[in-house]
């Protein structure tokens, strides 16, 4: 997998680190860069000589002309949470405008990230926490909100274009009628009043000692139907080749909680396989040399997962 280096909080310009520590409290003697994602900003804990702590996350547009947009937006759906959930909440922002850069100060989680290989254990903890949130973000906060149904259909009308790639699956080529189809009943379904996540992962996940997960990176939040993350949340089971976690009986208990239908699920995963089946094969987007080698591990492991799952017979 190619390589990406971070910038750190001592390359960030004086006005920044001085805001920094001005907003927490205390000049910054320690900092810990954060392993996993895609940003290319700065993402680390710091903490001070009188030991009060805050995670960075910090960009400029000259590192990805896209990731500003997201940290404003994930800084807008932080500050409409109540507190009191298994997030990391924010504690301020500094926002330079277009050219400048975007800050977010945000509580330091004591924990590391979710494990890989996904532990039974951990995926039951993961799902919790979004019991926890869909209770608490259902209907969503006021605000303006993009919703799923509408965000995510470029992703999910990928598979007609796939049909021109020579070097797609023989298995996917026979299928394209179906998956397309899946795609579209998938987004039919996607409408909701929750605030979701949409871009669950392992790295966007922080453990506690207790073994409780905290959900951060809210960068894509958006209004949808409360069953979505966790169905999407599958993908990572799959593809860190979970050991002792049985997919479809996971699926099976998501959609039961949700009052949906499995074939909902499923189409949902068969809608997303076409968008990392297409997304893998496009250039490295500016500073971000890592994604596309990510979505190809993810399209690998989710088209296994439908060739062989019991769940996905309709579409096998």
């Amino acid at each position: 997998m190619a390589e990406r280096r971070r910038p750190t909080f001592a390359e960030l310009p004086d006005d920044v680190r001085g805001w920094v520590e001005h907003t927490v409290g205390g000049r910054v003697v320690r900092t810990v860069a954060v392993q996993g994602g895609f940003s290319p900003g700065v993402a680390e804990a710091l903490f001070t000589a009188g030991g009060a702590a805050g995670f960075l996350k910090a960009v400029h547009p000259g590192l990805n002309p896209d990731t500003p947009a997201l940290l404003r937006a994930e800084a807008k759906a932080l500050a409409s949470m109540p507190s009191g959930l298994p997030i990391a909440a924010l504690i301020d922002v500094h926002d330079q405008g277009d050219d400048g850069w975007v800050a977010l100060l945000l509580e330091h989680v004591d924990g590391r990230q979710a494990p890989l290989p996904w532990t039974p254990e951990a995926a039951d903890a993961a799902l919790a926490s979004l019991v926890v949130l869909s209770a608490a973000l259902t209907p969503a906060p006021a605000g303006e909100w993009v919703r799923a149904e509408t965000a995510v259909r470029s992703m999910f009308t990928c598979w007609p274009a796939l049909t021109d790639c020579a070097d797609l699956d023989p298995w996917l080529v026979d299928r394209v009628p179906w998956l397309n189809a899946a795609a579209e009943r998938a987004l039919s379904a996607m409408a909701g009043d929750a605030l979701i996540h949409l871009d669950l992962r392992a790295d966007n996940m922080m453990q506690r000692p207790d073994g409780a997960l905290v959900i951060v990176d809210w960068a894509w939040a958006m209004l949808g139907a409360a069953w979505i993350d966790p169905v999407l949340l599958a993908i990572e089971f799959i593809s860190s080749g979970a050991p002792g976690l049985d997919i479809d009986a996971l699926l099976t208990r998501v959609a039961d909680q949700h009052g949906i239908g499995v074939d909902t699920a499923v189409d949902t995963l068969a809608g997303i396989l076409g968008f990392f089946e297409a997304a893998c094969r496009r250039p490295d987007p500016p500073g971000l040399p890592t994604l596309r080698d990510f979505q190809r591990f993810q399209a690998d492991a989710l088209r296994g997962w439908l060739k062989e799952s019991v769940l996905a017979g309709h579409l096998q």
